[in-house]
């Protein structure tokens, strides 16, 4: 899912626009002129999906038991913590914050901040957006500066990264003046 925000339409695009669910708005700061929010899509784990696992869980024990009988008494003992470790990782991974990219264009500057806290700036007038083909279900974008390249994207899916490469290009071209 990726957010832009612009704040007036004198302003670098002068619109806002998203693609599935509208992100959360920003706190752009009065000197920002383009902001792009870029956050992994994760679906949620409702209370019915839940009550169907516990279901799948009940029925997938009640089969493990049956070896129980015949002797094997570790297969009920292995098939328990099987599902323990598993219902662990759904709940640890729903409570992470997901992914998320923030591209900010400022005045004369192009700075990029993840979620992780890393944080690139660079002059944005020798900033060129490459997109990198490994493969046609794997394209990558990529700032590079005169020094410094780095990738970003990676919490959008495919169809996202090559929507939002014409506004990043427009956007870069407009601070730059051309």
């Amino acid at each position: 899912m990726y957010h832009i925000v612009d704040r007036s339409d004198e302003r670098i695009g002068g619109h806002s626009c998203s693609t599935q669910e509208a992100a959360p708005a920003l706190n752009a700061d009065e000197d920002t002129d383009f902001v792009l929010q870029m956050q992994q899509n994760r679906s949620s784990f409702p209370q019915e999906a839940r009550g169907t696992f516990a279901v799948l869980v009940t029925l997938l024990m009640a089969t493990s038991i049956l070896p129980a009988f015949k002797g094997h008494m570790l297969v009920p003992l292995f098939s328990l913590g099987v599902m323990a470790l598993l219902v662990w990782a759904l709940e640890s991974h729903q409570k992470t914050a997901p992914y998320s990219e923030r591209l900010e264009l400022t005045d004369g500057e192009l700075r990029y901040v993840d979620s992780a806290g890393r944080t690139f700036a660079m002059p944005s007038y020798w900033v060129r957006l490459e997109t990198v083909k490994r493969t046609p279900v794997d394209v990558r974008l990529a700032l590079r500066s005169r020094d410094r390249r780095f990738e970003f994207g990676s919490s959008l899916n495919l169809e996202e990264r090559l929507a939002i490469r014409p506004v990043i290009e427009h956007a870069l071209a407009t601070a730059k003046g051309l």
